[in-house]
């Protein structure tokens, strides 16, 4: 059975590739024409492992683009192309992407018996008349269904509301053809999916591979000035994930509460942790990703506490598993709908055996009752004064925290990386339900 992982949104399809064929398959990763582009530069493959020429025969890279220009044939598509190059002339979108062919998604998507994918790819496999054997959404609220980056076009122009329309039907359309569609969260996700009547499958994905070894030293610049920080310090954390906080006008109100990390929340906690228990050194790495970079400068110099924060550059997959193996706490993001599961971040902190400070907002059971397996041990965060209670706690008790990220990589050893894989294998190769969906007829 030859698998076809399309796309590499977080690197996760690249991950799970390699669990995989780490269990006998044929998997293969499809890159979409515009991964690893701007701002998502740093989700490649070659970000996300040291052993590259070991994976690359099993990684091909394709025509068809994750945007909603996938979705449409002509002459829709040639409009939607032709704004996309002047979006990316005027600075609005990273990179332009044209239209594709009938042709050219059957010559990229035809020779796998099984189809796993995410953004846009129901609505393009549409235009063939085939269907993803698994879809699973990166987006809270799925791409191009009810995130809330995609809800706030519905609010723009009348051109934006008839593309944007034009899309979501296409692409819950796809979505009901495919025969499972996998949700990570019950709250936002899971409510779309409701909405839109699409039925879906509960489980979690094994978006970090922890099976390779990482270099003894500092393999690159940016680590090597890392490590200098690291000796100097004695409590150390790394926030990686985007640092966005700040309310825009796009994005309001109920928009905003879905969508902000509430990045500042570490901030103004690390600043009561540096008064509080100077003797421990604290340091906070950061790394420059985000929307709120220099609203995030700003609040650190505010404070007074620039001497105690050390930023770094965006850093590829490989080379924060790299720090990550070596500070004290990995810092997640605190979110503030309910029963929401971590991201990236999240996983690469338990993968890493360190103690996982996130947003988790679970009361007692509900993670067990929706997964099916108990939650990690970490340092959960519901309330902006559990970050420097956690904070006090790890500077207090270094050992105890140790130990939690000792049992979270236990914890991710049983319950996520390969033995998840082994239940996503199952669930591609025999999902559940009896019966398959009909195959789509091409628009």
């Amino acid at each position: 059975m030859k698998i076809a992982f399309i796309g590499n949104m977080n690197n996760n399809n690249f991950a799970m590739m390699r669990y995989f064929r780490d269990l006998g398959t044929d998997a293969h990763l499809l890159l979409y024409s515009n991964d690893g582009r701007g701002t998502l530069s740093h989700f490649t493959p070659e970000a996300d492992t040291w052993e590259l020429d070991r994976w690359a025969p099993f990684i091909h890279q394709t025509v068809i683009p994750n945007a909603p220009v996938a979705a449409f044939d002509f002459p829709l598509s040639t409009a939607v192309g032709v704004r996309s190059a002047l979006r990316r002339l005027t600075g609005a979108q990273d990179s332009a992407v044209g239209a594709v062919t009938r042709a050219q998604l059957r010559r990229a998507y035809g020779g796998y018996d099984r189809l796993i994918g995410s953004g846009s790819t129901p609505a393009a496999l549409l235009r063939i008349g085939r269907a993803l054997d698994v879809f699973y959404p990166y987006s809270p609220g799925v791409e191009f269904l009810g995130s809330s980056w995609f809800t706030v076009g519905f609010r723009s122009s009348w051109q934006r509301r008839f593309l944007y329309g034009a899309v979501r039907r296409q692409q819950m359309l796809g979505l009901s053809h495919a025969r499972v569609v996998v949700c990570t969260d019950r709250e936002t996700t899971g409510a779309v999916l409701a909405e839109f009547g699409v039925p879906s499958f509960q489980q979690t994905i094994p978006m970090v591979y922890n099976r390779e070894r990482s270099p003894a030293d500092a393999p690159t610049a940016s680590l090597a000035k890392a490590h200098v920080a690291l000796r100097e310090a004695g409590l150390t954390m790394l926030h990686h994930a985007r640092l966005m906080w700040q309310q825009r006008g796009s994005c309001a109100g109920e928009e905003h509460l879905h969508s902000t990390k509430n990045s500042d929340w570490l901030i103004r906690a690390f600043a009561a942790l540096v008064a509080a228990r100077p003797s421990v050194c604290p340091r906070l790495f950061i790394v420059e990703y985000g929307p709120d970079v220099e609203a995030t400068k700003e609040l650190v110099a505010q404070l007074g506490i620039q001497n105690a924060v050390t930023w770094l550059p965006k850093m590829a997959r490989r080379e924060l598993m790299w720090l990550l193996g070596r500070v004290s706490v990995g810092v997640g993001e605190f979110m503030n709908p309910r029963c929401m599961i971590w991201g990236g971040t999240g996983w690469e902190t338990l993968a890493s055996g360190k103690p996982l400070l996130q947003g988790f907002r679970f009361e007692e059971g509900e993670f067990a009752d929706f997964y099916g397996y108990p939650p990690p041990p970490m340092l959960p965060v519901k309330a902006e004064s559990d970050v420097l209670e956690h904070l006090l706690f790890v500077a207090d008790h270094p050992e105890q925290a140790a130990e939690i990220g000792r049992r979270a990589r236990g914890w991710f050893d049983t319950y996520n990386g390969i033995a998840l894989a082994k239940k996503w294998l199952a669930l591609v190769t025999d999902p559940p339900g009896s019966a398959q969906p009909a195959t789509p007829t091409p628009c």
